[in-house]
């Protein structure tokens, strides 16, 4: 497929994807036309395969490519924002699916299509969304294939949807220190509460109000902090602080004192301190 050909195909596709829904936004299929596509379609023509087959694999990534842009799922990166839909179009893609058997590629577009529009969703909780989107993408670039984007789901799944098998106790735990400023130095540690059985939402303290300021943190080990959750929860007034079980990490981290609040299940704890950007964390051992 030769350069014009794509640029015709982008262009009757922005006319019926893109315009009915975002009518200023025909540049979104330029910029996938001139850079992605166009990277997609040199590398397929290096790839083993039938020519025809290539063909329409390339104009199933315009097609879908469109879609997300007329949908607002495939955001430019310009704008600083970032999800999975996007990088998936803009890069894991166009890199990716020339090095998959012939068989595979399509299958691997459509499931990259499906996971990308179910995380866009609003049903989609956002705590949920970061956590695929950070640990997915870190996955693929540090070397797993699009063929495995089915088993790595599963993966996360299970470990997010579920509770841990062994409970937190007060004299054996594993402790992680977790710092919260690194995407905002402004950030201030204050309330926490959980949204799932291993994962938390911790409030600033001083910017809260109609439009609070939240990072999530998975407390998985080793954790992961996945960034800003949007969360609109009144955060609880109660510090609901467990003394036993500070205590006990007092004797163990002469530096975890001057508590401010804590949020405990039977699983993990996440622990704010007056003086600090980190969040202690506390997993069963």
């Amino acid at each position: 497929m030769t350069a014009q050909q794509i640029q015709t195909i982008g262009n009757a596709l922005a006319t019926d994807l893109v315009a009915p829904r975002h009518a200023g936004d025909g540049g979104g299929t330029v910029r996938i036309v001139e850079g992605p596509a166009r990277r997609l379609e040199q590398a397929l023509r290096a790839a083993p395969g039938a020519a025809v087959a290539k063909g329409a694999l390339l104009e199933s990534y315009l097609r879908l490519a469109c879609e997300g842009i007329g949908l607002g799922y495939l955001l430019p990166a310009t704008l600083g924002a970032d999800n999975f839909f996007s990088r998936a179009f803009r890069e894991l893609l166009p890199e990716g699916l020339p090095g998959l058997p012939e068989a595979a590629r399509t299958a691997a577009l459509a499931d990259s299509f499906n996971l990308g529009e179910n995380l866009a969703s609003e049903s989609t909780p956002a705590w949920l969304r970061r956590i695929f989107e950070r640990v997915l993408l870190r996955r693929l670039a540090g070397g797993a294939s699009l063929l495995d984007l089915g088993s790595l789901v599963a993966d996360i799944e299970s470990k997010v949807g579920a509770a841990p098998s062994t409970r937190l106790a007060a004299k054996q735990f594993a402790v992680d220190w977790i710092h919260l400023g690194e995407d905002d130095p402004r950030f201030l540690p204050g309330p926490v509460h959980f949204v799932a059985p291993t994962v938390v939402c911790v409030h600033d303290r001083q910017r809260g109000g109609g439009d609070p300021v939240t990072v999530g943190v998975w407390l998985e080990s080793p954790p992961i902090v996945i960034g800003s959750l949007g969360c609109r929860a009144e955060p609880p007034k109660d510090p609901g602080l467990d003394v036993a079980l500070l205590e006990g990490l007092a004797r163990r981290d002469p530096r975890a004192v001057e508590w401010l609040a804590m949020a405990r299940n039977d699983w993990r704890a996440g622990v704010t301190l007056v003086t600090s950007q980190f969040l202690v964390a506390l997993r069963s051992a």
